[in-house]
């Protein structure tokens, strides 16, 4: 006894030594606490678990500051009959063997787990364990018994959705815990779930709210299934009458977009036309309606107000008047040159009344068995008075009634402009290399010449100048102008791609390439978007002569067909449409200012007769067809501008939308008027004809290589191959006068600036001609070209059998 005492003692003393140790001396170092500040736990929330799976867990343990400790961790569940833990976290929805390797199903419910160290434990993590999960559903439901907007909510409107899960035909929904929801169109509805206060995580309930107007699905998943059905909630109308049954969930549609200069409530409203200086910008409003009526215009009643819709703001020369990026419902409108030119705005997929081109399955019922949906319309129409057809909800591209026409005056100036020759387009590389000029009309030089790595056949600026698209048979090229001169190559290939540039999109990312030598042949959709990663879509489309881009890039419209007789319509929201078969074979298209009709001039054939047909763009369908006296050659359609003149029979030219078609002894005078589509639908809009106006220009049988309209539209500007003179018309006075060019040579291709003030022509003689508008009008500078080094040609490196390389294209930077 007294020996153990004494121990005790020693003991006591030694513990007191190293207390004393431990407590001074400036060379002593703190220890790790032994208590954790937090244990972090993951999946640290909820989880979901079908019967006899596994999860993993894993925790951490830090100190207060979040510094983390390496020590032992213990898991555990709250209800072991339905989830139990190994020891290294990995949870058993059952019970697992002694070894931890086998999992068997046991008890279906929600327990908690919990990760504990050092006497401390993390927050709990629900999991909930249940049976196989069949199939999920996700309905809107009327909450509290409200009326919810249908078929569609207009822009903040929202509704409940609930999602339930069934194993075997038994609704397991209360088991399973909470669900995640998703839309596969994201921007058309938000989602917000539901929370359960008491637990404070979500439920199998969440808010629709509608967002950019369009069509989507809504979805919900848990344990790895995804619901593949969606219903709107149904509700009784006073008759006792059951709501159709609706697959879908849609922000209202746009309806209709009008278009005016200024803002909103200003002086100007409702005004589509305006006269500036140059340097003074403007500002457009849209005002746009949705199916339920419901305006972007504001209110003082409390009532739904339109805002942020993603609209496609469009300039048909950004050059002369541009529209800022990123506009929604009023935009910036800049005049940086003199000219004229238009604005639109439309509500264009992919971005607005999205969906295009989905039918929904319960649309697409209704109108198999009557296509003028009538019950299904009558009821909804009953309680919105302002909705009238299901066709309102099929998501369509809508564009402005009218587009916004702006002249800019000031005084014009320099044009830049690419000069080469096609002489060696049949030849490889290896063979020829040709050389391009990029020159300025301000200075009487042709500068160095700059070879390029193949020789083109086409040359197409895009309408922003920032760059221009070079066709080819050995490799189209993308050329940036600003390059010429600097040690940066102005050439970018479009790798696989060969064939003639058709067109360019507005935006200037996208063109079209016709191959019509390789078999089969095809039309590149090329994307510039990605100047490093460019890329084209391939369109086996035969023998491509023309084609133009909607305004908003949605579709292409091409020519083709063995004897340029069809037509193909592409979207990258669609497949190729076409072939179209046409009246006749065409070598023109072009889209109306608003974007909404596509305007295809054709030729006769032994059975028809020339024609101008509009197709809508929403739907490619005819909209209208107007007989043309002659061959047409080439077509423009003109700014909403006044034209001031008459026929040749002493017809007043009426207001409208103008299309110019020329021919070989005059031209015709289409005046068109676009107005909203018929009620009920938001597709096509109504297009409406003038009696075609005949004006001769009583020169004989002309060559015409093209035709340049003044600005204002007061005058046609008519280069021809077989004349010295450049012919012009005066609306005014209805006569015809000329420009002739220095050396009586004639054009060979012709080219007008932007701004309408100068003329380039690269004429028989080899020289580029210059020539002023202003004043009547005169040939100022003839440019000639230097033989390229070492050879007797300014352009190529070798002599093609058809002669040597001669000046053959010029093409001015917008």
């Amino acid at each position: 006894m007294g020996r153990s005492l004494s121990n005790l003692l020693r003991l006591a003393v030694a513990v007191l030594s190293l207390w004393s140790v431990s407590g001074c001396g400036g060379g002593a170092k703190h220890g790790t606490p032994i208590f954790p500040g937090r244990i972090v736990l993951t999946p640290g929330v909820n989880s979901s678990l079908v019967l006899g799976s596994t999860l993993n867990f894993t925790a951490s343990v830090q100190t207060a500051s979040g510094v983390n400790i390496s020590t032992p961790i213990t898991f555990s569940s709250s209800d072991t009959s339905v989830l139990t833990l190994a020891p290294n976290g990995v949870a058993c929805a059952g019970h697992w063997d002694i070894n931890f390797t086998a999992c068997t199903p046991g008890s279906t419910g929600q327990v908690t787990v919990t990760a504990s160290a050092l006497g401390a434990n993390s927050l709990p993590a629900y999991v909930f364990v249940h049976p196989p999960i069949d199939s999920i559903t996700v309905t809107g439901i009327l909450s509290g018994g409200l009326p919810v907007q249908e078929p569609c909510l207009s822009q903040s409107q929202s509704m409940t959705v609930e999602a339930r899960a069934f194993s075997q035909g038994t609704d397991i929904t209360t088991s399973v815990g909470p669900f995640v929801f998703s839309a596969n169109n994201s921007s058309v509805v938000n989602l917000i779930p539901l929370v359960n206060t008491a637990y404070n995580f979500a439920t199998n309930q969440a808010t629709a709210k509608a967002n950019f107007p369009g069509i989507t699905q809504i979805f919900a998943s848990a344990s790895g299934v995804t619901s593949s059905s969606f219903q709107q909630p149904q509700f009784q109308n006073s008759q006792a009458t059951m709501s159709p049954v609706l697959d879908f969930f849609e922000t209202c549609p746009i309806q209709s977009i009008a278009l005016e200069v200024g803002a909103t409530g200003s002086q100007q409203t409702g005004q589509t036309t305006f006269t500036t200086s140059k340097g003074v910008g403007q500002t457009a409003t849209a005002v746009l309606t949705d199916v339920m009526g419901n305006t972007s215009l504001p209110n003082t009643n409390g009532g739904i107000v339109l805002n942020r819709i993603p609209l496609a703001w469009t300039a048909s020369q950004p050059g002369v008047l541009s529209a800022s990026s990123g506009c929604l419902e009023s935009c910036g409108l800049s005049t940086p040159l003199p000219g004229s030119g238009t604005v639109t705005a439309s509500c264009s997929p992919p971005t607005c009344n999205i969906g295009f081109p989905v039918i929904p399955n319960s649309i697409s019922s209704v109108l198999a068995l009557d296509p003028t949906c009538a019950q299904f319309s009558q009821f909804f129409h009953a309680l919105y008075p302002k909705f009238i057809n299901c066709q309102q909800l099929i998501p369509v591209p809508v564009y402005a009634d009218i587009a916004i026409s702006g002249l800019i005056t000031g005084s014009t100036t320099s044009a830049s402009v690419l000069a080469t020759s096609t002489g060696c387009a049949p030849e490889p590389p290896a063979t020829c290399s040709t050389s391009v000029y990029s020159l300025s009309t301000a200075r009487a030089s042709a500068g160095p010449e700059n070879p390029m790595p193949v020789t083109p056949n086409s040359l197409l600026f895009d309408l922003t100048g920032e760059k221009a698209f070079m066709g080819s048979d050995f490799g189209a090229q993308v050329i940036n102008p600003a390059n010429f001169g600097t040690s940066n190559s102005p050439f970018t290939s479009l790798g696989t791609v060969t064939g003639s540039v058709l067109a360019a999109s507005n935006n200037g990312t996208f063109a079209a390439f016709s191959d019509r030598i390789h078999i089969p042949n095809q039309v590149y959709i090329v994307n510039t978007a990605n100047a490093s990663a460019l890329s084209a879509t391939p369109l086996t489309i035969p023998a491509a002569v023309a084609a133009a881009f909607s305004p908003d890039g949605l579709k292409t419209f091409i020519v083709g067909g063995n004897t340029a007789s069809s037509l193909y319509v592409y979207s990258s929201q669609q497949a190729l449409k076409g072939p179209i078969a046409l009246a006749g074979p065409s070598n023109a298209v072009a889209f109306s200012p608003n974007g909404a009709f596509a305007f295809v001039a054709e030729s006769s054939t032994s059975t028809t007769s020339a024609n101008l047909t509009a197709f809508a763009t929403c739907n490619n369908q005819v909209a209208a067809s107007v007989p043309l006296p002659a061959n047409p050659l080439f077509m423009k359609v003109l700014p909403g501008w006044h034209i001031d003149g008459r026929d040749s029979l002493g017809n007043i030219i009426p207001d409208g939308v103008h299309i110019f078609v020329l021919d070989a002894t005059g031209f015709d005078v289409l005046t068109s008027a676009i107005s909203p589509p018929a009620a009920g639908t938001l597709c096509p809009q109504a297009l409406t004809f003038s009696p075609a106006q005949r004006i001769e220009l009583g020169e004989g049988t002309l060559q015409p290589l093209n035709f340049f309209p003044s600005a204002d539209g007061s005058q046609l500007y008519i280069p021809s191959a077989s004349s010295a003179s450049i012919l012009v018309y005066d609306f005014g006075s209805g006569a015809v006068t000329g420009i002739e060019l220095i050396g009586s040579a004639t054009p060979v291709t012709a080219d007008m600036s932007i701004d309408a003030g100068t003329l380039v022509i690269a004429a028989s003689d080899g020289m580029l001609h210059q020539i002023t508008t202003a004043a009547g009008g005169s040939d100022q500078v003839q440019l000639s070209f230097p033989n390229v080094p070492d050879y007797l040609n300014p352009f190529c490196t070798f002599t093609p059998t058809q002669g040597p390389c001669t000046l053959n294209m010029a093409v001015v930077k917008p």
